[in-house]
């Protein structure tokens, strides 16, 4: 049964602790109120529902399941609809919808539709049935063919897989997966040692310092490059063909998945100001995974330098899409021109890709 949208569409804020969820409407209303339910944002209408006690436009649900739901909530003259922002599953630490936001003009991007993710090449059997049983239609990979030599996609239940490479050398070793200490073949341990090597001297220090400014310069790379413009291309005739749910990603799902998120939500009509603050969301969900990867490094050196440089690799940046918005901005001048003519697309597609995506 198809949601009636009503004049005015408002995220519902969903948020998790342990078993509890919390419903915030960011509205004052008091009240119960009946709420709709499900694990298919397609069937919330015809869903279960919960009757609910708001107080201050909050509720919440205890003893919820371990899944992740959608809900949809018509009052007044408002529909309220919202879920879980990232996908609750232990294998995959970046993976979260790009529902919910909010457009310029007051209309919201659909929930379901579009995941960002980290690169599912390490599911273990509950995420993967989980991941199954959303039942996505494409899975983009956006690492280089080496990438996905070494950790490939493991399946689970997609019906087309792509890979569009942008060709972004430093965002692969950006990403690329340190080996603990005792590992065989251990070139993490030799890339470690070179670096020190290098910060032993006062010029090799200022280089350092100077290489963290690499990935800026990646950023660059993904909005002006031909290799990153044709793969981008590519990426928006997957979403023009609504071969949707889709999950796209990377390696850890920071750069080239963050530009690829930048380019749907700007394309819809998302503010700058969104756009950023879904990007830096990469820093707090990337945490715990950052964490080990750096625990590795340390054990191969205390270089500060070393350390220093290792970790602005991993971060998340405003720095960073600043210097993607940059480039776009400086030869094309806004995200319509860009898309016209780098990635192919004309008015009537825009129209198009916002009629599909936008309640």
């Amino acid at each position: 049964m198809r949601i009636a949208v009503k004049e005015a569409v408002k995220e519902i804020r969903v948020s998790r602790k342990e078993n509890t969820l919390r419903l915030d409407l960011v509205s004052p209303i008091e009240g119960t109120l009946a709420v709709h339910y499900s694990e298919n944002p397609w069937e919330l209408a015809s869903g279960d529902q919960l009757s609910l006690e708001f107080q201050q436009g909050q509720a919440t649900i205890t003893s919820a399941p371990n899944k992740r739901l959608f809900f949809y909530l018509p009052h007044e003259k408002t529909t309220y609809l919202g879920a879980e922002r990232r996908v609750p599953i232990e294998s995959l630490f970046n993976c979260r919808d790009l529902g919910g936001y909010q457009t310029q003009d007051g209309h919201r991007v659909k929930w379901g539709l579009f995941y960002r993710s980290d690169a599912p090449d390490h599911l273990n059997s509950a995420d993967t049935a989980y991941l199954e049983d959303m039942k996505f239609a494409s899975a983009i990979d956006l690492r280089a063919p080496s990438e996905i030599k070494r950790n490939p996609d493991l399946y689970f239940g997609e019906k087309k897989h792509y890979n569009f490479d942008p060709h972004a050398a430093v965002a692969q070793q950006a990403s690329a997966l340190p080996k603990a200490a005792t590992a065989k073949g251990n070139s993490d341990q030799k890339k470690v040692e070179r670096l020190v090597e290098l910060a032993k001297s006062t010029a090799g220090q200022q280089q350092l310092i100077a290489m963290q400014q690499q990935m800026v310069e990646q950023m660059r790379d993904l909005v002006l490059s031909p290799a990153a413009q044709l793969a981008y291309r590519e990426f928006m005739t997957v979403l023009l063909a609504k071969e949707v749910p889709t999950l796209f990603h990377c390696q850890g799902g920071k750069d080239r998945t963050g530009w690829a998120a930048a380019l749907i939500l700007g394309l819809l009509g998302v503010p700058k100001e969104t756009i950023y603050q879904d990007y830096l969301l990469t820093e707090v969900y990337n945490r715990p995974r950052n964490e080990q990867r750096m625990a590795i490094y340390r054990q191969y050196t205390d270089n500060a330098f070393v350390l220093d440089y290792l970790a602005s690799l991993q971060q998340t940046k405003v720095a960073y899409l600043d210097s993607a918005f940059d480039a776009l901005t400086s030869h094309y001048g806004d995200m319509e021109t860009y898309a016209k003519q780098v990635l192919g697309l004309t008015e009537a597609q825009l129209e198009e890709f916002r009629e599909i995506y936008l309640y």
